[in-house]
C-alpha cells in the first residue's frame, strides 16, 4: 500500500473524516499545479469540485445555528487532467431565503487557507458556490455579470461546477468570484479603505451608519482592522441625503464615480434586478470605500434576474418592473421602495438623462456582445450535467430549458422597454 494512503486512511479513522479513496491517493505536494483562474471562471467548461468534509463539520452544516460559522475541510479542485491536489479550507453555507441545510442542495462560501504571501489558492482568498436553487435557467448569473463586466462596471467572473460532497453529487453550481479584497485590488489602483456588505432594505439613509464590523446597516467585509469606524459611510450619508436636487447631485460626484454608479443602476434595471440596490428590496450589493471616501457599488446576488416570475405557476410568465419609477413590486410584494440614489437620481432631470442614455448604451451592448447568443451557448455547455442531475426527473428538465428560452427572449423586450422609456422623456 501506498505509504500516503495508508496515512490517510489512519486520518479519517482517529478524526472522522469522509474521504472518498479516489482522493486518499492525492498529495497536495505531488499534484499539478497548472490550474489557472481561467480554468476556474470558464464559460466553456464544468470543472468538478470536490469537498471533504470531516464528521463535525457536516454535523455543524447541517445544524442551523451553525450554518453560517466557517468549519474546517479540504477541497480538491479538476478540470480536465488537471488538479489542485488537496486544499485545506473553512466553509460555510450562504443564502438568506435560499439557505438550506448540507443535507440538501445548499450554497457553500469556501475560504482558502493563506499561502506565504498572505493569499489562498492561485490568489484566491474565498470561492462562492451557488447552487442556483432560486434560478430555474442555471444561467442567469453568468449572463448578469456577463453585462456587467462588458459595461465596464466591477463585477464578478463567473465558472461553471459539479459540486460533490464526500463523494454525494450535490449537482451544477455557478461558482462566482467574490467581491472581497484579492477581487478589489485587481480592479482598483487606489487604496482601499472598506469593503461593506449591504443589508436588505437598510439603505444609505440617517442613522445607517450604525453598528460595529458585523452589525448594523452595513456589514464591513474588509478594512475594519485598519480603520474600525464607518466614518466614511457617516460622511456620505450625510451628503447624500441631500434635499436640494442640483446639491445632491453634486455631491453624488464627490463620493461616487458618477458615471459608473449610473451605468451600474441601468444595468440593474436592463436584467431586471429587482433583488439588487435600485430594485424595491434595496438588496444584494457592496460599497467599496476608498481612502479618499470614494465609494463603487458593486453588484451581486443576480439569481433573479431576465424576468423569471418564480411566485407566479405559469410557464414562461415573465415578471417586470418600470425601468423608472419610484416604487414597485416584487414577485411577493407590491409598492415598495426602491434605492434612495436611484430614486433621487430619476427624480433630477440631468441624472435621469444620464441614466436613460446609459440604458440606451446597455441595451445596445447586449447586442452588440450578442449576450442571447452567449446564453444559449452557456446553456449548451452545462446540459450534460444537468441531464445527469435531473435524470429521475425529466419534467424539471423540461422546465430548466424552458425557462433560459423565456429568459434569452427577456433581451429582445428589454430592449423594446428601453424604447418606450426613451420616448417617453423624449432622450435621444
Amino acid at each position: 500500500m501506498n505509504k500516503f494512503v495508508g496515512f490517510r486512511r489512519i486520518i479519517a479513522l482517529l478524526t472522522g473524516w469522509a474521504i472518498p479513496l479516489s482522493l486518499m491517493a492525492i498529495s497536495p505536494a505531488n499534484a499539478a499545479t497548472s490550474l489557472t483562474l481561467n480554468d476556474i471562471y470558464s464559460p466553456t467548461k464544468v470543472i468538478k469540485i470536490e469537498l471533504i468534509l470531516p464528521l463535525a463539520t457536516v454535523q455543524a452544516l447541517n445544524n442551523p445555528s451553525t450554518f453560517k460559522v466557517y468549519k474546517p475541510g479540504q477541497v480538491k479542485i479538476t478540470s480536465g487532467t488537471l488538479t489542485s491536489g488537496l486544499l485545506d479550507i473553512n466553509v460555510k453555507l450562504k443564502g438568506t431565503t435560499s439557505m438550506s441545510a448540507l443535507r440538501s442542495t445548499p450554497s457553500f462560501k469556501i475560504r482558502f487557507k493563506k499561502d506565504e504571501a498572505g493569499l489562498g489558492y492561485l490568489g484566491l482568498r474565498r470561492m462562492t458556490l451557488n447552487a442556483m436553487t432560486q434560478d430555474t435557467s442555471k444561467v442567469h448569473e453568468f449572463g448578469a455579470y456577463s453585462l456587467f463586466n462588458a459595461m465596464g462596471v466591477p463585477a464578478s467572473k463567473t465558472g461553471w461546477a459539479k459540486v460533490l460532497v464526500n463523494g454525494e453529487s450535490k449537482g451544477l453550481y455557478v461558482n462566482v468570484e467574490q467581491p472581497d479584497q484579492i477581487f478589489i485590488s485587481k480592479r482598483f489602483k487606489d487604496i482601499t479603505q472598506h469593503i461593506y456588505e449591504g443589508v436588505a432594505m437598510k439603505d444609505l439613509l440617517v442613522g445607517h451608519d450604525d453598528g460595529a464590523d458585523q452589525s448594523g446597516s452595513f456589514l464591513t467585509d474588509y478594512g475594519w482592522k485598519v480603520t474600525p469606524n464607518k466614518n466614511d459611510l457617516t460622511a456620505a450619508i450625510s451628503s447624500l441625503n441631500e434635499a436640494d436636487p442640483a446639491k445632491w447631485y453634486e455631491n453624488l460626484n464627490t463620493f461616487f464615480d458618477r458615471t459608473s454608479l449610473i451605468k451600474t443602476l441601468a444595468v440593474e434595471n436592463f436584467i431586471g434586478h429587482w433583488d439588487g440596490y435600485s430594485g424595491p428590496d434595496i438588496n444584494n450589493y457592496y460599497l467599496r470605500t476608498s481612502t479618499r471616501n470614494k465609494f463603487t457599488l458593486i453588484p451581486w446576488g443576480t439569481d433573479q434576474t431576465f424576468g423569471e416570475n418564480r411566485q407566479s405557476s405559469i410557464a414562461g410568465d415573465t415578471f417586470f418592473y418600470p425601468l423608472v419609477s419610484e416604487r414597485a413590486n416584487q414577485p411577493w410584494a407590491n409598492n415598495l421602495k426602491r434605492g434612495l440614489l436611484y430614486v433621487k437620481c430619476i427624480n433630477y432631470k440631468p441624472c435621469r438623462t444620464q441614466y436613460l442614455l446609459q440604458l440606451k448604451a446597455v441595451s445596445a451592448m447586449a447586442t452588440t456582445m450578442k449576450l442571447g447568443e452567449k446564453l444559449s451557448n452557456a446553456a449548451k455547455v452545462i446540459d450534460s450535467t444537468l441531464v445527469y442531475q435531473f435524470k429521475t426527473d425529466p419534467s424539471m428538465l423540461s422546465t430548466i430549458h424552458k425557462e433560459q428560452t423565456r429568459t434569452i427572449k427577456f433581451i429582445a423586450s428589454q430592449q423594446a422597454n428601453v424604447k418606450k422609456a426613451l420616448t417617453t422623456y423624449r432622450v435621444k
